[in-house]
């Protein structure tokens, strides 16, 4: 409720004769303190149009609502013609409704959400908003604006917070906490302040009255609450502060939010008529006024207004036994009381520090407030006007970040060294990366400088069973350090004791960092199947069979070359099994084409069917073999997901020690354990239904453990202090690295060294990427503030596209044989079939060589033994008889014999015979 500081303690004008007309005043106890004006300032306006009336002002010293009605009954023997409720809200419901049941208008000043629906009758109740209300409106609009958290609201009674409900700051995200000032003596509000501090609390709000903003102001800058990492903020309904304490400190910097009054009024209306006041009672001045005052000024003269507009003559008289008896309302009266509030219904009045005007069935003023900054110095207090609010408008600044707070301009920056390509040491302090472009974008916005140095231990930080931390987070901690820049995750422990900026990266989740499987690429690996001996005894099977197929066939008498008159009408023609003729047939035969036909005689069959059993067992055994050697190497798969790893035992694994990731499997497991001992103890539970400790009593555990046997094969493992270190294990190819999704997959694409790394397994435990400050740092806003208008910009995405993009290089493809059969391992194949076919190319070559050329030459050497047979032969003609043979010789026989036999020179053994006798033969020339 407000505290109205305007009520008279006494009647201006003793001899104001008609107290009929009066209007009736019930204030609340705490509203005791200089009542004052009310009565001079109706008649200040009324008396210049007639209207002699009076106020009766009720003061009441309890909150019984029967004490209340009984005084109010007292007063009205004489007649009234308003009531004007200021009581509190038990006592203002009592009053309303006797007010409607007598036919009485009568005038609400509360905030509305006090007041229960039933108390509204819009044709005798007219409710007015008091400046306090409608002033909280600025608080949740800095609130928003500055994006501020862990909040305390300081307030004392000239704002009524206590009773007019806290709901400005509801639906907020912002922390936030109303306590009422405690100003009894200095060591009592500095004890108050410190407790806020313990708690967090880093933004103040002061909404008072000047004597307690001050108190509050000296009090703090006397100590470290007026660093740079606190902010406050001043709201009173005062229309000036000085803080003569702020002064002698030289130090501290507040926004000062105070109203912003018409001046003309103020000169030419209000500051005359205070004046006029201070000849009565010296604590009314023109410099020391407020909102409130001046609001009651402006209300009061707008009744009076109303009053002498609507000639209210008629007016309500009841003596104290008609009090509780009110049977209803005169008609002339209630006409009358309908007329007089229906008046405000269109009306409207410029005030000391507003227009009234009237909405939504309330009567309220438009307030604009002033927000300034006021900086201390030992020097002098200044003051800069930063903007103005207003309900309707809101905030309105002339630069946006004018109520950021002046702070230092250089701070100092830890780093979280080697976490390439976010930040990529190069020594002295020097940094590069992603993390360092970043930087220097936000410095362009905020305009500040900064001196960098690396972690002392190189961690991002964790927490020890002691609950002690080390990295980053102790260097911001101890407040060594002001900003913490990194991949550093956003944790619920890390949130406790540090605080983070928005997120500047996307969700990052936890990866599984290996090296390439190693397949053993063949390229006849189709001869691999067998040993090098198992070949070497085929190969000599081989020929020798091919070998022993010429021997039976040529030395058997029932072959086909030794009896060729028995076989003289057989289709098809039988073979002659020579060697080149054997080794055809073995090679063949162990093919689905066939051997082709057979040796005729009995020995050489089984010499056949011999080979044909062989061949058939051989080839079963390499099938067999080569299915199953192929099916094994496809059933080699790589790991490719966490439950991989933890199902082997060969790989290694563990993340980098004191990294976010070895964090969370230390909570999994940490909280598998928990769990097992919920379910151990409910399960041993005596006090437990039987029934219900069966159900519990099962054999196998209810929860899996999965994490507790990564956790504790990785303190086996042993976790690596760098990630140097982590590298070169997994390159040897006997551990596994654990670690963010990011780094592992800018560590597979930097050079040529790192293809043989892959990355592997969908990413788990997923976190935002942030800058890091002090816990309640004011740096915080501005950041995030930075951080959100890179993202507009996308300088974010360039920023990683830069990064991720920057000497990428090309790895090749791994080639997994669980997919299938690669053309590294059965290109023999094709080798095998060119090697074939270029064999055979060579082959044809020398047959079209001799069917070419080597004729020719016979032909040459046929003429040159024709004559020498004729000059041989006899010069008669005749017969010669040789072994018993007779042989007659002519010219024409020899020729016919010679013709014959070269018109079939692929088998000079038909010329040799046909040639029989003579001196040579085709086939010793060829």
């Amino acid at each position: 409720m407000l505290n109205f500081v305007f009520l008279y303690l006494f009647i201006l004008h003793q001899n104001e004769p008609v107290q009929s007309r009066d209007i009736v005043a019930v204030l609340a106890k705490e509203k005791h303190k200089n009542l004052k004006l009310l009565e001079d300032t109706l008649k200040d306006e009324s008396q210049l149009h007639g209207w002699n009336g009076g106020v009766k002002v009720i003061k009441l010293n309890s909150t019984n609502p029967i004490t209340a009605l009984e005084k109010v009954c007292s007063v009205m023997a004489d007649g009234a013609v308003l009531l004007i409720d200021m009581a509190d809200s038990l006592t203002g419901q009592l009053l309303r409704s006797f007010a409607r049941s007598a036919g009485l208008p009568y005038v609400t000043l509360l905030d509305r959400s006090t007041l229960i629906e039933k108390d509204f009758d819009p044709d005798l109740h007219l409710e007015v908003e008091p400046p306090g209300s409608i002033m909280m409106g600025v608080v949740r609009d800095v609130i928003t604006h500055e994006n501020l958290t862990r909040i305390a609201v300081l307030y004392d009674n000239s704002f009524d917070l206590d009773k007019i409900p806290k709901r400005y700051l509801s639906g907020l995200s912002a922390q936030h906490l109303f306590q009422e000032i405690i100003s009894t003596t200095h060591n009592a509000t500095l004890e108050q302040l410190y407790r806020l501090e313990e708690n967090q609390i880093r933004n103040f709000f002061i909404v008072a009255s000047k004597e307690n903003v001050m108190k509050i102001l000296e009090t703090a800058s006397s100590t470290r609450l007026m660093d740079e990492k606190y902010r406050w903020f001043v709201l009173t309904k005062d229309m000036s502060i000085t803080c003569q304490g702020c002064k002698n400190h030289g130090r501290g910097t507040v926004i000062l939010i105070t109203g912003r009054p018409n001046n003309e009024i103020m000169e030419n209306s209000y500051i005359p008529f205070i004046r006029g006041l201070s000849k009565y009672i010296s604590t009314f001045t023109a410099e020391g006024s407020n909102v409130d005052e001046a609001f009651l000024f402006d209300l009061m003269n707008l009744i009076g207004t109303k009053l002498v507009e609507q000639n209210v003559q008629k007016s309500m008289s009841l003596n104290q036994s008609e009090c509780y008896s009110v049977i209803g309302p005169e008609a002339e009266v209630f006409n009358q009381s309908r007329m007089f509030i229906q008046s405000f219904q269109n009306s409207s009045k410029n005030g000391v520090f507003g227009p009234l005007y009237f909405k939504n069935n309330v009567l309220k003023q438009r307030l604009t407030l002033s927000i300034k900054r006021l900086t201390f110095s030992k020097q002098a207090q200044s003051t800069e006007l930063l903007g103005n609010w207003t309900e309707e408008m809101g905030l309105r600044l002339f630069d946006s970040s004018l109520l950021k707070p002046p702070g230092k301009k250089k701070y100092k920056i830890v780093v979280v060294p080697t976490y390439p390509p976010f930040v990529i040491a190069k020594g002295n302090n020097s940094f590069d990366g992603y993390c360092m472009d970043l930087l220097h974008e936000i410095q362009k916005i905020l305009k500040f400088d900064y001196e960098l140095y690396s972690s002392p231990d190189g961690l991002v930080g964790s927490m020890d069973e002691k609950g002690h931390w080390n990295g980053i987070v102790k260097e911001l901690m101890e407040k060594r350090a002001d900003i913490a820049i990194g991949p550093i995750s956003v944790m619920a422990e890390r949130e406790n004791v540090i605080d983070f900026t928005v997120p500047y990266y996307d969700l990052v989740g936890l990866t599984i960092l290996l090296k390439k499987p190693e397949f053993d690429y063949e390229l006849f690996k189709f001869l691999v199947v067998l040993d090098e001996k198992v070949w070497l005894c085929i190969i000599a099977a081989y020929f020798l069979f091919s070998g022993l197929l010429y021997v039976f066939d040529k030395l058997s008498p029932y072959s086909y070359q030794n009896n060729k008159k028995n076989y003289e009408n057989v289709t098809p023609e039988p073979r002659v099994f020579t060697i080149k003729e054997g080794i055809w047939f073995c090679m063949m035969s162990l093919t689905p084409q066939g051997g082709g036909e057979a040796p005729r005689a009995l020995s050489g069959r089984l010499i056949a069917a011999t080979w044909w059993l062989f061949g058939f067992i051989v080839i079963a055994t390499y099938t067999a073999n080569l299915a199953a050697f192929l099916t094994v190497s496809r059933l080699e798969e790589p790991i490719k997901s966490l439950d991989d790893l933890s199902s082997q035992h060969t790989v290694k694994y563990a993340p980098h020690n004191g990294s976010a990731a070895m964090v969370y499997f230390q909570r999994m497991a940490e909280i598998e354990q928990r769990f097992y001992s919920i379910w151990k103890n409910m399960s041993l539970d005596d006090t437990l239904d039987p029934v219900e400790r069966a159900k519990l009593a099962v054999w196998d555990y209810p929860v899996s453990n999965k994490y507790t046997k990564l956790w504790e094969t990785m303190k086996l493992s042993g976790f690596p202090n760098s990630l140097d270190e982590a590298l070169s294990s997994v390159k040897n190819g006997t551990f596994a690295y654990i670690g963010d999704a990011a780094e592992n997959q800018y560590q597979t694409m930097r050079s040529m060294e790192n293809c043989d790394l892959w990355q592997v397994g969908e990413e788990f435990s997923r976190k935002p990427f942030a800058l890091a400050v002090q816990n309640g740092s004011p740096l915080r806003n501005d950041l995030s503030t930075a951080i959100l208008q890179l993202l507009n910009q996308r300088m974010l995405e360039k920023l990683k596209k830069k990064w991720w993009d920057k000497n990428k290089v090309k790895c090749p493809k791994l080639e997994n044989e669980s997919e299938g059969i690669s053309l590294n391992n059965i290109g023999g194949v094709f080798i095998l079939i060119a090697g074939g076919a270029a064999l055979a190319l060579v082959c044809l070559g020398f047959e079209l060589y001799f069917f070419k050329y080597k004729p020719r030459q016979a032909s040459k050497n046929y003429g040159v033994a024709k004559s020498h047979s004729k000059a041989n032969l006899p010069a008669d003609k005749g017969t010669k008889k040789e072994n018993g043979v007779n042989n007659t010789w002519s010219d024409e026989n020899l020729e016919s014999s010679c013709e014959r036999s070269n018109g079939s020179m692929e088998n000079p053994s038909v010329f040799n015979r046909s040639a029989r006798g003579v001196t040579f033969s085709l086939g010793e020339s060829l």
